[in-house]
């Protein structure tokens, strides 16, 4: 299939005629020569820059959702195979801070300026910088978040006192909240209900927000 740049930008093969569409308003790129477990399409990656949202997605799966819950015009952020390493349920974090519905899904590509996206909004949460590895982890915090593993190398370490590897939440962990940077302020409206969780491999994640003193003080920092 051929890849066409001019709007809207879309894949097609002249063979049989077919034509994919493609996410609009970014930059496309073949990503790391990986394939999606369902139908071998190689994957590609959308993304709006540097400092914007990116994230990997099968062409074939943006055009024919694999699963019910989802819709046409989703990536691999928002899908919910439960044991791809692309999916949703491998890469989501916790739910968004801001929005009612999203879920904060870590780019793995996007080291070292490594960077959780809502898969909703546009909330961008910046994370490790410098990190030669970052993994979503099977465990759960209290507060409902996926835990985080997180390696660097010995010369550009910023975790306390020089060490190379930690494990922990991103909200809770004392020695990951100064690692972590938010875009703009975390706010949400009065009253409003947190995210439903979601399903994988025995557990949930983007599991409820962190209690409202947990957000309060999230609040101050990302300020």
């Amino acid at each position: 299939m051929k890849y066409i740049q001019t709007k809207p930008s879309r894949m097609h093969c002249s063979t049989c005629d077919e034509t994919y569409n493609l996410p609009q308003n970014g930059n496309i790129r073949i990503y790391k020569e990986l394939k999606c477990p369902l139908d071998d399409f190689e994957l590609l990656s959308w993304s709006a820059g540097t400092k914007g949202k990116s994230y990997p997605f099968c062409p074939y799966c943006f055009n024919h959702p694999p699963f019910r819950d989802m819709k046409k015009g989703m990536g691999c952020n928002m899908c919910t195979h439960p044991t791809c390493a692309h999916s949703l349920n491998s890469n989501g974090v916790s739910s968004c801070v801001e929005c009612e519905a999203g879920v904060l899904v870590l780019d793995p590509a996007s080291g070292p300026k490594w960077k959780l996206g809502c898969n909703r909004c546009d909330v961008i949460i910046h994370l490790f910088e410098d990190a030669q590895r970052v993994v979503v982890e099977e465990g759960t915090c209290n507060c409902g978040a996926q835990t985080i593993a997180v390696e660097y190398r010995q010369e550009k370490s910023r975790l306390p006192n020089g060490d190379t590897e930690a494990s922990g939440c991103m909200f809770c962990s004392p020695h990951f909240t100064p690692l972590v940077e938010k875009q703009r302020a975390v706010t949400r409206p009065p009253g409003s209900r947190a995210p439903r969780g979601r399903s994988g491999r025995g557990r949930s994640r983007g599991k409820p927000k962190p209690p409202k003193d947990k957000m309060a003080q999230l609040a101050a920092y990302f300020v």
